[in-house]
């Protein structure tokens, strides 16, 4: 996982768009998923220098909810990681921003509260 990870944050941002495309290229079925086969064809097609052999484990440790596929969303939290605690706190704090009735959660009343639309220079 770490070499993979690696490869892919050496290409920088490219690196991820460029995953993005090859799994959606890649997605036979049209699923919005890879299956295994599907996961090691888009390892060869990307070109990652990684042994044949390793795909089956290295699909295992992106299929976090253990169903047999691969959808991007799982693929990306593999290669991003955790966030630094500098980017939790940024979170943090736009969230207490957004929940406006410190309910710890925000709906539409909450957006409806700080976001108004009259204001927006597209509407002016």
């Amino acid at each position: 996982m770490k070499l993979f990870r690696n490869k892919i944050m050496a290409r920088g941002a490219r690196g991820i768009i460029g995953l993005q495309r090859v799994f959606k290229i890649m997605d036979d079925d049209c699923s919005r998923t890879l299956s295994p086969y599907e996961f090691g064809k888009a390892c060869k097609d990307f070109k990652m220098g990684i042994p044949e052999e390793n795909f089956p484990m290295l699909f295992d440790s992106f299929d976090t909810n253990r169903d047999g596929t691969l959808n991007i969303d799982e693929f990306l939290m593999s290669i991003r990681g955790e966030i630094n605690p500098a980017r939790t706190a940024m979170v943090e704090q736009a969230f207490r921003k957004i929940d406006t009735d410190n309910s710890g959660f925000f709906g539409i009343e909450d957006i409806r509260d700080i976001y108004k639309a009259n204001r927006h220079p597209d509407v002016l």
